[in-house]
């Protein structure tokens, strides 16, 4: 092997010189096959992947009680300050975000949103009241994975994605998946256009208050009223809980209710009690309007109801479902960070039997795969999300959030060797790294040039011919969703297939079939991957001259001044 890779070296060396410092294709979200197997990239660096010794903590250990926050009076009512301390009230909140969102703006298809349009949803958005304040009557919880998005709408709506500089954030005007089973707070309803078939319950558009993405909208089918009686039944805080009574979150899993099996979203919390597991769904019952002080809300009503999990293959429920907070340990960290990298769980499935995780549209359901997707900010949320720590939604303030945490090393308007260096020197496993306040990056230490090798030729082959590195040289290594552009031609959608009757409590639910279409449709189609950082072409963007990077840990050690990062050790 160390014969071939030096003949392989000696040859690309006397070609780079030849060759495109910059291709025509952008592969910036090209990812490396042999490069994901984040295990072997750690035990390459001195690090034991099955090391369980307790190595970080998180000081503010809040995941719990952000998920619970929009039913916590004091952060409503501080939320609804700030708007009307802002715009004056809810309804000019609502509208002044709405068009903000579509002005000069396109659906998925390409559609630009004519004035028409934009002035026939803001009419509706004016005619709506709103909350003015906390009200008990006023939570709800999520019965499915929802869309959430700023304006109503059946379609996603997103800036122009055929321009060249378009990057991951200009997506998050478009929607925000919330995950069945989270706590939403209603602020008003826009209730339907009186049509034969539309009912307020099922398919007017309501508003929601999350702290993570303020207002947005989602389909009232989505959401179901949570009453006194079922608060008590929610965990509250993990502390004042038995071990078998207390929220849990899925790393990947499928669900069996009423017969039909559901794929969960990773991260979907999942209420645990008495040794079984509930979701909440509708009740039974009719929906029955309410009048919220000025108000007026129709919806259904929550109640917890017990699910079968069954797994994927080989797997195991505990491997699936997690108790929150994970130990800080290299086992769980990795093995997390696989998850959010891949498909199905380390514990049993190998690198060449994975497959990276795509995003589209912030974390919408519609993606290139029909899969739910995962941009860069998303990828960090869910990489720390078991350890305790529930962080915002959008990555400058997620930097912002780790600043504060563990603030490790700046560089600012450095030169390619300066930021290259800086790399090296602190971007060890547990840490993180921002370009500015954009993206934020996770930190997987670095490699030489003959182990990348060993982990994929083609790396190896385009670290020399494309990257300007050396035999001497190390290569850092960052896991994070890129961003690449595409066309779609053939797009998988959920099309109303009718209802079906459930027996045992005569409660109608809508069908849905998958269903393909032809139709062009812009989507930003990066994954989440490991990716090699070289000095030159398309692989340098993180390092490159002028660039500011900013180095941080959500995590602290436990000890500050004895612990040393292995891969640090080996440069002492």
């Amino acid at each position: 092997m160390a014969i071939k890779r030096w003949i392989l070296f000696s040859f690309l060396s006397g070609v780079a010189a030849f060759a495109a410092a910059y291709p025509e294709a952008d592969k910036q979200g090209a990812v490396y096959k042999g490069l994901q197997d984040v295990h072997t990239i750690a035990d390459m660096q001195g690090i034991n992947p099955q090391d369980t010794t307790v190595r970080w903590e998180i000081g503010d250990n809040n995941l719990v009680e952000w998920l619970l926050a929009p039913w916590n009076e004091q952060k409503v009512n501080e939320a609804l300050a700030a708007y009307k301390k802002e715009y004056g009230s809810i309804t000019q909140t609502a509208s002044k975000v709405v068009n903000g969102a579509i002005s000069h703006n396109f659906d998925a298809s390409g559609h630009l949103i004519t004035d028409d349009e934009q002035q026939q949803l803001l009419n509706l958005i004016e005619q709506t009241e709103y909350l003015q304040g906390f009200h008990p009557k006023a939570r709800a919880i999520t019965i499915v994975d929802t869309d959430a998005q700023f304006f109503p709408s059946d379609v996603f709506f997103t800036n122009n994605l055929a321009q060249g500089s378009n990057v991951a954030a200009n997506q998050k005007s478009s929607s925000t998946l919330i995950l069945r089973n989270t706590p939403v707070f209603v602020l008003g309803q826009l209730m339907t256009v009186d049509s034969s078939g539309l009912e307020p319950a099922e398919d007017s558009w309501v508003a929601l208050w999350r702290p993570e993405f303020g207002l947005k909208f989602t389909k009232a089918r989505h959401i179901a009223f949570v009453d006194e009686s079922l608060v008590s039944d929610f965990p509250v805080s993990s502390q004042e809980q038995e071990a078998d009574n207390r929220l849990r979150l899925t790393v990947t899993s499928r669900v069996r209710t009423q017969d039909i099996n559901r794929q969960l979203p990773l991260g979907t919390p999942v209420y645990s009690l008495s040794g079984r597991y509930f979701f909440a769904e509708r009740s039974h019952q009719a929906p029955v309007p309410h009048h919220i002080e000025s108000t007026s809300l129709q919806l259904y009503s929550a109640q917890l109801s017990p699910l079968e999990l069954s797994v994927d293959p080989a797997g195991i429920v505990e491997n699936q479902v997690k108790k929150v907070p994970l130990p800080l340990n290299y086992l769980n960290y990795l093995n997390q960070l696989s998850n959010t990298l891949l498909k199905f769980p380390s514990e049993y499935v190998a690198p060449e039997h994975n497959e990276n995780r795509y995003f589209a549209f912030g974390e919408g359901t519609i993606g290139p795969d029909g899969e739910r997707g995962m941009d860069a900010s998303t990828f960090a949320l869910k990489l720390i999300q078991p350890f305790g720590k529930w962080l915002p939604r959008y990555s400058v303030q997620q930097v912002e959030e780790g600043i504060k945490t563990r603030l490790i090393s700046t560089t600012q308007n450095a030169s390619l060797e300066e930021n290259y260096q800086a790399m090296l020197n602190n971007c060890e496993v547990g840490n993180f790294v921002s370009v500015g306040h954009g993206n934020n990056m996770t930190c997987l230490g670095s490699i030489t040039l003959d182990q990348l090798g060993q982990l994929s030729d083609e790396a190896y082959t385009d670290a020399l011919t494309t990257g300007g590195m050396t035999e001497q040289d190390r290569i850092p290594l960052l896991a994070l969703s890129a961003v690449g552009l595409t066309n779609i031609e053939d797009v998988i959608i959920n099309k109303p297939a009718g209802t079906i009757e459930i027996p045992s409590t005569g409660e109608t639910l809508p069908l849905y079939l998958e269903s393909k279409e032809s139709m062009t449709v812009w989507y930003i189609t990066g994954k989440a991957a490991v990716y090699p950082v070289f000095k030159s072409g398309y692989l340098s963007s993180y390092i490159r001259d002028g660039r500011s990077l900013m180095f941080y840990s959500y995590f602290r050690p436990l000890s500050e001044t004895s612990y040393i990062p292995p891969a640090m050790k080996s440069k002492l």
